[in-house]
């Protein structure tokens, strides 16, 4: 229930509000179209409260109608999903991440987007360990280098077809590969056009990338880079495959890692 605090902290509930977004969260999973029957089946609720609801929704531009009766959603939340993307800036989505990683691991964290044939770092938040890489905002990097060029490398407009098992475990691992003492790990981020937004990337002394370090990041940056692409307006059922595998198989050992600079 849509729960409201009161001036006299009483918590009140609003079932209509509730029940009206379950019918809008029903089309979840791909599905375009749903019947009445189907609404009410997917809701839990009677098919007259959906009736009742649809109508509303519909009349107010939430969900639409086909010729044979099914619904579908409306042109609405298409405006209300440009309004919230014209007013928050990624900035402000992806930072504040960067920093719940770094209090999370004490590695310093990232963000990479592709500039022509290299990688900028486009957002830095530093380790406060004293011993870490320094990098800042505005620099550019080798994108065949490192655990965030395996991601931009890997999803980017043209894949590399070597790199089948970053995009399966959607994970870039890299030690010694920019330097001999670094060593870092990489998500992907997408927009809600489906495309590449940038890699999330965490980097710090390689010694401190063994594999139960690169198991921990490797977790904590999916579960990072699956928040950033939703508030990015993005699929989060992308991750589903990935999060899942992370759980049951060890993921220092099943990412790509590249080898030390110069080897």
């Amino acid at each position: 229930m849509t729960k409201i605090i009161t001036d006299d902290n009483e918590v009140r509930t609003i079932a209509a509000v509730e029940r009206a977004f379950a019918l809008l969260e029903a089309f979840n999973d791909g599905i375009d179209t749903l019947t009445l029957a189907q609404l009410a089946d997917r809701t839990g609720l009677y098919k007259s409260t959906v009736l009742r609801i649809a109508q509303t929704l519909e009349r107010l531009g939430y969900l639409g109608r086909t010729r044979g009766g099914a619904y579908h959603i409306g042109p609405a939340p298409l405006r209300l999903g440009r309004l919230y993307q014209a007013a928050v800036r990624p900035e402000d989505i992806i930072v504040p991440v960067l920093r719940q990683l770094v209090d999370a691991t004490h590695e310093s964290a990232g963000f990479h987007v592709s500039f022509k044939d290299s990688r900028l770092c486009l957002y830095r938040v530093d380790s406060p360990d004293p011993v870490r890489d320094h990098f800042r905002p505005g620099d550019l990097l080798p994108i065949s280098k490192g655990a965030g060029g395996l991601i931009l490398s890997a999803f980017g407009e043209t894949p590399a077809p070597a790199l089948d098992d970053v995009r399966e475990c959607m994970l870039g691992i890299s030690r010694g590969a920019i330097a001999l003492e670094m060593g870092g790990v990489a998500a992907p981020v997408f927009n809600a056009e489906g495309e590449l937004e940038g890699a999330i990337t965490l980097s710090g002394l390689a010694t401190r990338y063994d594999d139960a370090a690169v198991e921990r990041f490797g977790k904590l940056l999916l579960d990072a880079a699956l928040r950033i692409t939703v508030a990015l307006g993005g699929d989060p059922r992308r991750f589903t495959k990935a999060m899942a595998a992370s759980q049951s198989a060890p993921v220092g050992k099943a990412r790509i890692r590249q080898k030390p600079a110069g080897a």
